[in-house]
């Protein structure tokens, strides 16, 4: 690729409204956690009628599962919520699949999506997020992802993919707040519940990032959410990668650093101080971090393809393509994957590979839009 397509490209890639390295991270869901209010949404339910979380949320609990059908650990999860719901739905729960298969759901696509239904046997509501809205709104990360709200939308447990014990702990949680048990509290361990007033400047701050005209102003937005509660991380997270957008890497690290002193495990300080260290040469430590993340949730695609350019740059192609591999598997909807792959390509000098990764890229970011 020559070099005017290759600048080209990279404007193109990194100023699309899909691009994932805007959006401030989480460890389940990329904006949200734990003791946050999910935005409402509207969707089309696969019989074609309008299905809102007003309607169809629990009296109690209300479980949303973003599946696809092509994801095996989906069907899994499905089969699961499915006995679950039928154990509690008559106790003030509700559970609502959203399907996430595509951006622009063809007839196709809902007729696959009506036989797993049906193959499965599916009783709860089943809603097709056309255009990906929930799913963007939501920033989910890997597919499948499980969210428990309460019935004013505000999350008490989030889950990625569909770790078995993580699972069975989801399911735990959900029995003991239904069967008025005294609750295990392991939603309590997963999030930080802040204060309102961090949390409306936060919110401030994802605003204005999406305006090109005043994203300038986060910066100061985010600050205040800091200044209004120190322990509150997402805006410092959010923060911090606002600075590496700058190329003020010094600000960005020191952002990670504090995020890291409250949060020892949380995976988007450890993932992007992981790439900071291997920039600075310091590969093994950069590594090291990496593993810590993936230790701690091993459905965090950034820290796979993070993990597969740093270890192709070191010319260990082999185990830099597992990466990408698994990072495609949990979520082949983040183009970032493939333009990581082609970064990786370029250091190698693989040309022909490194086109074909940027190629594949720029045709999943023109399907997003």
């Amino acid at each position: 690729m020559d070099l005017f397509k290759r600048i080209a490209l990279f404007t193109f890639l990194f100023t699309s409204s899909a691009v994932f390295l805007l959006v401030p991270a989480g460890a389940t869901l990329q904006e949200l956690q734990v003791g946050m209010e999910l935005p409402d949404f509207s969707l089309r339910s696969i019989s074609g009628e309008t299905g809102k979380f007003s309607d169809l949320r629990g009296e109690k609990l209300t479980i949303l599962l973003f599946w696809t059908t092509w994801s095996k650990n989906s069907e899994k999860s499905l089969v699961r919520m499915e006995k679950v719901y039928l154990q509690y739905r008559d106790k003030g729960l509700s559970v609502i699949g959203i399907n996430a298969d595509d951006q622009k759901i063809t007839d196709l696509t809902m007729a696959a999506i009506r036989e797993e239904a049906a193959r499965l046997k599916l009783t709860f509501p089943l809603l097709v997020d056309q255009g990906l809205t929930a799913f963007h709104d939501a920033g989910v990360i890997a597919l499948p992802t499980t969210i428990v709200l309460d019935k004013e939308r505000v999350i008490k447990y989030e889950l990625s993919g569909y770790p078995l014990v993580g699972s069975e702990e989801l399911v735990d949680f959900v029995a003991a707040t239904l069967d008025n048990k005294k609750p295990v509290m392991l939603a309590e361990k997963k999030g930080y519940h802040p204060d309102k007033n961090a949390l409306r400047f936060f919110n401030m701050g994802k605003n204005t990032l999406k305006s090109k005209r005043m994203a300038d102003t986060a910066e100061m937005w985010f600050k205040k959410s800091i200044d209004a509660d120190p322990s509150f991380v997402q805006p410092r997270l959010s923060l911090g990668k606002f600075y590496l957008q700058k190329g003020d890497i010094p600000a960005a690290k020191t952002q990670f650093e504090q995020s890291l002193a409250r949060e020892p495990d949380n995976v988007v300080a450890l993932c992007e101080m992981g790439m900071l260290l291997a920039n600075e040469g310091k590969t093994e430590e950069g590594k090291a971090l990496f593993a810590r993340t993936l230790k701690a949730d091993d459905a965090y695609t950034p820290c796979y393809y993070y993990s597969g350019f740093v270890l192709g740059k070191k010319g260990e192609l082999v185990e830099a393509l597992r990466m990408f591999d698994a990072a495609m598997a949990i979520n082949p909807m983040d183009y970032n994957i493939l333009v990581y792959k082609a970064r990786m390509y370029e250091e190698n000098k693989m040309p022909r590979e490194s086109a074909e990764a940027y190629r594949k890229a720029l045709e999943l970011v023109l399907k997003l839009n």
